[in-house]
């Protein structure tokens, strides 16, 4: 008997360790939700730049850091665990994005100033945040002006309203002194990262310290954005955006884990913007979206309002001020989506294989050391059965649908998983259930167990009515 119980024991903790959540990640699987500051919460009204009554949209509507503090929750709800933040620093009083750089010393009174800069990112720390914060390159007195940069219509714009210009970083001086800059103010604070939206040929090792990841928004193809950690393309960014904001289109396939997946940015239209000239509903785009982003295995972008579907195409409207209680359907999905991912995380330790990719329907193969998975995307006009063989999986395996439950069993030695327009669906390759023995032998003892007690009752009822 003592014999037995040991064994036992033993059984029971092998099947803790085998059973835990231990897999090699890649270097940064960061899930980002980039939040321009002024357009998020108004939490403090004291510390307002203006009183923007009318609403007007090229003035600051005063959200700060305090109303990101208040929301830590509901962002971590949804699956993030990185803040990116619009710019910090002092700024024109009429600015709403943060650009308009008037001293690189300072943090800007209307957020809460240094203090309260401090305290946002030790309570961000206490939330299991990291906090990345978005450096601008705008000219200011002491540097000179970059001729011919190369940017997106809408930051074009938003420059010509501030009214300023750009660093010129082929300038030796200019690097030396914005390093300076940016050593002094990461020295000061307890910044996790910095993002940079570049728009010249820059070696990130001349204008930034060397021991902080650093990530790029590259808004040309013909840019060299040397030596920055994580890089995101604003070209790659638009085929993500066309492809997720209209149907039958081809999905890109995941890039290189040191890329950055985003659909949009502070200087670029909402992806859902194209859901609305498609005559498509944005909520259902972003529930299309989300759960590929998830998949990737390297850092990903989403701009504050994708959970409520924000869909603004130009300057006055792909930032208007955040309402958290719209759309809780959006929100709900992302949340139940992220925590199946989070349930299986090995799965961005992976190697992947395209099993097809045509017209908007996209199913990809990742192979891990524990369990394969698929993910199927039908971002067509119909409904779709898709033929899985032996070539990607096993024969006899079957599929678990892990965001719809379906499951999927084999057929003439292959899988056909049908699923429906505008779904996407995560599957588990799993081995049939088989009898559980342990499950029957268990049920047998207690229904065994009860039978006895119940007759053995009945008999001892039977004795006492016949004395």
């Amino acid at each position: 008997m003592k014999k037995f119980l040991y064994v036992t024991i033993f059984i029971f903790m092998f099947s803790f360790i085998h059973t835990s959540d231990v897999y090699a990640e890649t270097d940064d699987t960061s899930r980002v939700y980039t939040i321009t500051i002024d357009r998020f919460l108004n939490k403090n009204e004291d510390n307002d730049s203006v009183d923007n009554v009318d609403g007007d949209y090229n003035l600051p509507f005063g959200g700060d850091l305090e109303g990101i503090e208040s929301q830590f929750d509901y962002i971590k709800d949804m699956g993030f665990d990185t803040l990116l933040l619009s710019p910090v620093f002092e700024m024109d009083d009429k600015d709403f994005l943060g650009y308009s750089v008037t001293d690189y010393t300072k943090i800007a009174e209307r957020f809460g100033g240094e203090e309260e800069f401090k305290d946002f990112l030790d309570k961000a720390h206490d939330h299991d945040f990291k906090v990345v914060i978005d450096l601008p390159t705008t000219k200011t007195d002491e540097f000179t002006a970059l001729d011919n940069p190369k940017t997106t219509d809408i930051m074009n714009e938003y420059y010509d309203l501030i009214d300023r210009e750009f660093i010129d970083f082929n300038n030796e001086d200019n690097q030396e002194k914005y390093k300076d800059l940016m050593t002094n103010f990461l020295n000061e604070y307890d910044i996790d990262g910095v993002s940079m939206f570049v728009v010249q040929n820059v070696d990130r090792h001349d204008i930034l310290p060397e021991d902080i990841p650093a990530y790029a928004v590259v808004l040309d193809d013909d840019i060299d954005a040397s030596n920055f950690d994580y890089t995101a393309y604003d070209s790659k960014r638009e085929k993500i955006a066309n492809a997720f904001g209209g149907i039958d289109i081809d999905i890109p396939e995941y890039p290189k884990d040191d890329e950055i997946l985003m659909a949009d940015h502070f200087f670029s239209e909402r992806f859902t913007s194209y859901s609305v000239e498609n005559n498509l509903f944005p909520g259902t785009r972003v529930k299309m979206l989300y759960p590929y982003l998830l998949a990737h295995s390297g850092p990903v972008f989403v701009t504050n309002g994708t959970e409520i579907a924000q869909n603004g195409d130009t300057l006055n409207t792909i930032h208007p001020q955040m309402d958290l209680w719209t759309d809780k359907e959006v929100h709900d999905f992302m949340k139940t989506t992220y925590s199946v991912f989070d349930q299986h995380k090995e799965l961005l330790n992976r190697e992947i294989e395209t099993i097809e990719k045509d017209s908007g329907l996209y199913a990809v193969l990742f192979k891990t050391d524990d369990v394969d998975f698929i993910l199927e995307i039908n971002n067509t006009s119909e409904t779709q059965k898709l033929e899985i063989t032996e070539e990607y999986v096993e024969d006899g395996k079957e599929l678990s649908g892990l965001l719809l439950g379906e499951r999927v069993q084999p057929h003439d030695n292959a899988l056909y998983p049908v699923i429906d327009r505008e779904l996407t669906e995560l599957y588990a390759v799993i081995t049939p259930p088989g009898l559980n023995h342990w499950y029957l032998i268990s049920s047998l003892l207690i229904f065994g167990g009860f039978a006895v007690f119940i007759f053995v009752v009945a008999k001892r009822s039977k004795r006492k009515e016949h004395k």
